[in-house]
C-alpha cells in the first residue's frame, strides 16, 4: 500500500451503501473518490451477459441505467486494472450481495440488485435465468471459488494489499430502539446470519478488515437514503473512519463533523 502523506486518501468504493456512506461522511479535503463500483456481485465480474441485456431499460436515472449495465458487462475487473493503481485504498462490502444473482443457461450471471428488480424490461430479461440466493450452499461455493480468482487478479495488478473489506453487520434496532425494518423480506437478524461465513472466509484468506459488532451500529432514521438496517447512526461511521485511519494507514479520513 502506499505510503501516507498529507494528502487526500484516494478511494475506490467497490460496493454500495456501507462504503459509499462512509466515504461521504469523511471530510471531503482528506478524500479523493477515484471510483465508484456499484451493483455488481462478485459473481458477475468478468461474466459477460450483455446479450441478455434490454434494449430500453425503463429505470429513471442514470446512474441506474449505467450499473445495471455495467453489471450485465461484468465489468469489475476491468474497472479496478484502468482506477485501481490510481488508489491508496479499495474499499469492498458486500451490501450488494444481499439478493443473490441470476445464472443464465450460458452460465454468464448478472446481480439481482435492488435497480434490476425495479425495471421491469431486466426482471422479464431475468425471468428465464435461475436465481441463487444470497447464503445458499450453491450461492457460497461459487463466490468462494470467485474469491480466489478476485484475488489472483489484485496480486496481478499489484492490488491485493489494497483491499479493505467492511465488515458491518446490518443493525437490528434504530436509534429509537425500535426494530429495524426487513430488507426484500429479510431481517437484520437473519441476514447477519447469512452473511456471516462470507466474512469468516475473506478473514481465513487473510484480508484486511474494518470489523464492527452488533452492538456498534444502530439504523438511523433521519439517515439521508432513509431507514434500512444498513443505513447507520453517525457513530457507526465514525468508527469505520477510525479504524481506517489508525489500522489500515488511510490518515485523512476524519468525520466531516
Amino acid at each position: 500500500m502506499p505510503e501516507p502523506d498529507d494528502r487526500p486518501a484516494r478511494i475506490l468504493v467497490y460496493g454500495s451503501c456501507v462504503a459509499r456512506d462512509t466515504v461521504e461522511f469523511a471530510e471531503s479535503a482528506g478524500v479523493d473518490l477515484v471510483g465508484y463500483i456499484a451493483r455488481q456481485s462478485l459473481l458477475s465480474a468478468g461474466s459477460d451477459a450483455s446479450e441478455h441485456l434490454p434494449r430500453e431499460l425503463g429505470v429513471p436515472s442514470k446512474f441506474q441505467a449505467r450499473m445495471i449495465r455495467a453489471d450485465f458487462a461484468g465489468t469489475l475487473l476491468e474497472r479496478l486494472a484502468t482506477d485501481g493503481t490510481e488508489t491508496d485504498a479499495i474499499i469492498w462490502d458486500l451490501a450488494d450481495e444481499r439478493h443473490g444473482v441470476h445464472r443464465f443457461a450460458d452460465s454468464s450471471f448478472v446481480t439481482r440488485s435492488i435497480d434490476t428488480i425495479k425495471a421491469d424490461a431486466v426482471v422479464e430479461a431475468v425471468d428465464a435465468a435461475e436465481h441463487l440466493a444470497f447464503g445458499t450452499d450453491e450461492h457460497f461455493a461459487l463466490w468462494s471459488q470467485r474469491v480466489e480468482a478476485f484475488e489472483q487478479f489484485l496480486r496481478e495488478h499489484d492490488l491485493l494489499d489494497r483491499l479493505v473489506v467492511l465488515e458491518v453487520p446490518w443493525a437490528v434496532r434504530t436509534t429509537e430502539g425500535k426494530p429495524s425494518p426487513w430488507s426484500m423480506g429479510v431481517r437484520a437478524k437473519d441476514a447477519n446470519a447469512l452473511y456471516r461465513r462470507y466474512y469468516d472466509l475473506l478473514r481465513r484468506r487473510g484480508h484486511r478488515m474494518v470489523t464492527l459488532r452488533d452492538d456498534q451500529v444502530l439504523a438511523d432514521p433521519s439517515h439521508r437514503w432513509g431507514l434500512a438496517p444498513f443505513h447507520y447512526s453517525p457513530d457507526a461511521y465514525r468508527e469505520i473512519l477510525r479504524q481506517l485511519r489508525e489500522e489500515h494507514g488511510l490518515t485523512t479520513l476524519r468525520p466531516a463533523e
